[in-house]
């Protein structure tokens, strides 16, 4: 059984080393823009807490400036 599981170990490595590259690759992208995102959800929210049809004007000017901006 040693001898099967010395000879798989460089494979298995090679494998989680990837998948872990992969996986770090995608949740830098979500974390550069989570705040993005998330900074005018927040405004938006206290905004309707205010008064609910201010929230969703400022969440619609959101929208337009961040399709504007892409």
């Amino acid at each position: 059984m040693t001898v099967l599981a010395a000879r798989l170990r460089p494979r298995w490595d090679l494998a989680t080393g990837r998948i872990a590259t992969l996986a770090g690759a995608l949740v830098g992208k979500i974390g550069r823009g989570l705040p993005g995102i998330g900074g005018p959800l927040l405004v938006a929210f206290g905004l309707w807490l205010a008064w609910a049809p201010l929230g969703f004007i400022f969440a619609g000017l959101a929208l337009w400036a961040l399709d504007r901006r892409v």
